[in-house]
């Protein structure tokens, strides 16, 4: 009798949990991108606590209980030196914020190979919805210049479940974060206000006339600690020109600030960075029909940083000798300007590719003595005239003078006669 008794309480035991397994309810994950994810942006190095991407969970018909998450990134050969640290945070009350208290296992780096990272550790999504963020801690390495990543749940497997014959996850997978690229700054190449609009001529000789005007725009981080600024390293200038003769023409070539009042002010509101001749052999460089003037060195570096958010205008002035008649052109190149960081470090946008001055023609009789200047407090370096016709303007008034006296003295003359 007695192991009749235990068998059938065996039995019954059995059966009431099969019945309690019955009557458990099959709940349902899905994993969506939260509207609060960064949108594309640039990151600077050496930062902690950086969002790249939140997740929405919602928990539908009951509670779905987790052991862990799988967190999955693009490019995983350079992330090792992008990243220092990976944490994950999961919002168990549902405030909306990260406490200390809410991350999901320990903070982990990536190893240049792997293309995920397991985070372990227990949560739970009511039937209702929950964020999860993932953060990093970017590293010092200037090799992570230029590099970009992407952060994502890639999968169902992705989310660790307690009770997987019970519970599931969805989603249109892999769910992605944006990217985040790491620069220093990121520069827009614009048109100066001042910039001329339309071709001009200038006499031979001219000094400083208004090539090209042109501002950098250092764009703001899009969140806090993204960005710093522009430390300007290199201009380069290019001069498209008519004929590879033309370059003889040209004496010279300077950089000024500007003060934003759209007149070309050379050494006295505008004041001078730096100038090139054809003496600095490797900034000055002739090939085909293409001058190419780089400004640089100890006068460029001494330029205070543009910051994230604010704009600096540069003149290009342009001189000339009087050997003979030439057109020029004068032209930026966003990929002329480069900062301390380097192309991938402090990053030239592509607003726009170039900003150009318009065509310049250079004329004069060969005798002229290059000592008119074009630009100078003019918007957009209006054309100056010559002053050689003024004296004989003045021998011919003297001349007139000459004969309307005497014809007035001889009727004098006759008039006192008569009398």
């Amino acid at each position: 009798m007695p192991s009749k008794s235990i068998l059938t309480r065996l039995l019954l035991l059995s059966f009431l949990l099969a019945v309690s397994a019955a009557a458990l309810p099959a709940a349902t994950l899905g994993v969506t991108l939260s509207g609060a994810t960064p949108a594309n942006f640039e990151n600077r190095l050496s930062d902690t606590g950086v969002e790249v991407v939140r997740f929405v969970l919602t928990s539908t018909g009951a509670s779905v209980a987790c052991t862990g998450v799988t967190i999955t990134f693009t490019n995983p050969t350079n992330a090792d030196e992008a990243f220092t640290a990976l944490r994950v945070f999961f919002d168990a009350n549902g405030n909306s914020s990260f406490e200390a208290g809410e991350e999901i296992g320990v903070s982990q780096a990536p190893n240049g190979t792997a293309a995920n990272l397991i985070f372990t550790g227990a949560f739970t999504v009511p039937t209702a919805s929950r964020l999860m963020q993932v953060i990093v801690n970017t590293g010092s390495n200037p090799a992570s210049y230029g590099q970009a990543f992407r952060f994502s749940l890639a999968a169902a497997a992705d989310v660790a479940l307690v009770s997987p014959g019970t519970d599931s996850v969805t989603g249109a997978f892999p769910v992605l974060g944006n990217t985040l690229t790491i620069r220093n700054s990121v520069t827009n190449l614009l048109a100066g206000t001042g910039n001329p609009t339309a071709p001009r001529t200038v006499t031979r000789g001219t000094q400083n006339a208004a090539g090209a005007h042109f501002r950098l725009d250092c764009l703001s981080g899009i969140v806090p600690g993204e960005l710093v600024s522009l430390d300007l390293a290199v201009i380069t200038v290019s001069v498209n020109l008519g004929t590879a003769a033309d370059a003889a023409v040209i004496s010279g070539l300077s950089l000024f600030t500007d003060d934003f009042d759209t007149a070309f002010e050379p050494g006295t509101q505008d004041l001078l960075v730096q100038t090139r001749t054809s003496a600095d052999v490797t900034k000055w460089l002739v090939v085909g029909t293409t001058l190419t003037v780089t400004f640089d060195g100890t006068e460029i570096i001494a330029q205070s940083a543009i910051n994230s958010g604010s704009v600096r205008a540069y003149w290009v002035g342009i001189s000339f000798n009087s050997s003979a008649n030439a057109q020029v052109e004068v032209i930026v190149n966003r990929t002329g300007i480069l900062g301390s960081a380097g192309a991938s470090g402090d990053f030239m946008n592509t607003a726009i590719a170039s900003v150009s001055g318009n065509l310049i023609t250079i004329s004069g009789t060969s005798g002229s003595s290059g000592s008119s200047t074009n630009g100078v407090g003019e918007e957009g370096g209006c054309t100056t005239g010559s002053d050689h016709g003024l004296p004989w303007l003045l021998l011919a008034l003297l001349a007139c003078f000459l004969v309307v006296g005497r014809d007035r003295m001889k009727a004098l003359s006759r008039a006192g006669h008569l009398v």
